[in-house]
């Protein structure tokens, strides 16, 4: 039994000693190949390379587990069983020499798992470093292709931008060289275009202005005769244009620019109408010179106010102003309409209006209504209406004139710039709450101010 366990053992070992020889020599094949063409067949030798060590360790398991087997049967074998055990080992010894030795198997089989452990750590460190080796090359190869590709792409880019640059350095060259002829010929058509617009407008608004003046200002035969003529031609021919369609045209006319400077004139007309309204209600208007402040010099017709560089000697009075150099007028109006003119003369720092009696006198004056003062005035070449805060007032034409309406039953205050007969400011709803003067203000040094006479013009 002994002999016959020694061979089995032997040729157990002997066959498995083979197969890890042919599966060593496999995956030293596979390696080298693997080494020679890596990129290849590397995912399908690995996974064999896997199953042959796995093969290997369920044989070396199966075959360690019937050892072990044997071994536990004779440890807990009864003493008839380890008889029998030594009766047929007595016998097989007897009968035959043993080909190998108990120990010496023993020996050969603990330099076998040896042998078996040491090249499977070697196989898998060769293989690891076939990996690595692999990867390495992989990402030599890839970085290489890669800097071709890039290379390549800014080539191509390199020689497009080149293009592109050639074809808008010619355009800009080409601008260069006459840059002024297009626009020169578009600013001549548009110029040729805008002068044609303007005198086909003109010549509208010209004929109109003056179908309208015809009829505004004729007389009662001119208008019946202007009745008689279109009576007739409607008598004696059909109109070549609808009634429908005229009125059209005439809606289209209405929104039309030559419809908004007709608008324009007629609201000049209308304004110039209102100043000359006013102008008729003009008064003799003179100066209060025991108001007027010691730097305010009054001329003998008290028509004239002239800021001297000095103040001059003067009574001291409740009445006079002490501060702001300004002066009243002699009139008082608590009813009515009332209309007067100052030249402003060289004075760019002045104010004119109406102001309450009730105004304060000394110290720094506040001009506003709350103050009981309703004016306007100019500083420097800005023009202001006093109301709180004050109001900027446009200027269409440089003020010299100033006319100063007062309407006291409406509460109104407007001013005018007598140069083109335009409003410059109108202040409504006044509280004047008693009666009101004439306010005169020039704090321009040594420059005048006059009040005009009507009959002058």
């Amino acid at each position: 039994m002994e002999e016959q366990f020694k061979v089995e053992m032997k040729t157990r070992l002997r066959e498995t000693k083979m197969l890890l020889h042919q599966k060593l020599g496999s995956a030293q094949t596979h390696l080298e190949a693997q080494q020679q063409n890596p990129l290849l067949r590397l995912e399908i030798q690995i996974k064999q390379l896997t199953n042959q060590l796995s093969s290997i360790d369920q044989k070396v398991s199966q075959e360690i587990e019937k050892k072990l087997q044997t071994l536990h049967s004779m440890l807990f074998a009864s003493t008839d069983e380890l008889k029998q055990w030594k009766d047929l080992l007595e016998k097989k010894l007897s009968t035959s020499q043993p080909t190998v030795e108990i120990g010496h198997l023993e020996e050969k089989l603990e330099q076998l798992e040896k042998s078996e452990k040491k090249m499977g750590e070697q196989l898998k460190a060769e293989i690891k470093n076939s990996l690595e080796a692999t990867e390495i090359l992989l990402e030599k190869k890839m970085g290489e292709q890669l800097k071709a590709e890039i290379k390549n792409s800014l080539g191509a880019t390199e020689m497009l931008l080149d293009e592109k640059l050639g074809s808008v350095q010619t355009q800009i060259e080409a601008r260069l060289q006459n840059p002024l002829s297009g626009l020169e010929t578009q600013i001549k058509q548009l110029t040729n275009q805008l002068s044609a617009t303007d005198e086909k407008v003109s010549q509208e608004i010209e004929n109109k202005l003056q179908t309208l003046h015809s009829m505004l200002f004729a007389s009662t035969d001119e208008l019946k005769q202007w009745k008689d003529l279109l009576e007739k031609k409607l008598s004696t021919s059909q109109p070549t244009v609808e009634i429908g369609h005229l009125e059209e045209k005439l809606e289209q006319l209405e929104k039309s620019d030559t419809e908004k400077r007709f608008e324009a004139e007629l609201k000049k007309l209308r304004t110039e109408i209102d100043w000359r309204r006013a102008r008729n209600n003009a008064g003799d208007i003179i100066l209060d010179a025991g108001t007027a402040h010691p730097n305010l010099s009054i001329s003998g017709d008290k028509k004239n106010l002239k800021h001297e560089a000095q103040p001059q000697k003067v009574h001291q009075k409740p009445e006079r102003f002490d501060s702001t150099v300004c002066v009243l007028g002699s009139e008082r109006f608590s009813s009515g309409k009332h209309y007067w003119e100052v030249d402003v003369g060289s004075s760019t720092d002045w104010d004119l209006g109406v102001a309450r009696k009730s105004i304060k006198r000394k110290g720094k004056l506040s001009l506003s209504p709350k103050e009981g003062f309703w004016a306007l005035g100019v500083s420097g070449k800005d023009c202001w209406a006093k109301t709180d805060p004050w109001t900027r007032v446009l200027v269409q034409k440089k003020v010299k004139k100033i006319g100063v309406y007062l309407n006291y039953q409406d509460g109104q205050v407007t001013f005018f710039n007598v140069t083109d007969m335009s409003v410059l400011f109108t202040f409504n709803d006044c509280s004047f709450s008693g009666a009101v003067y004439p306010f005169f203000k020039n704090s321009h040094k040594e420059t005048s101010m006059r009040i005009c006479s009507i009959k002058e013009d």
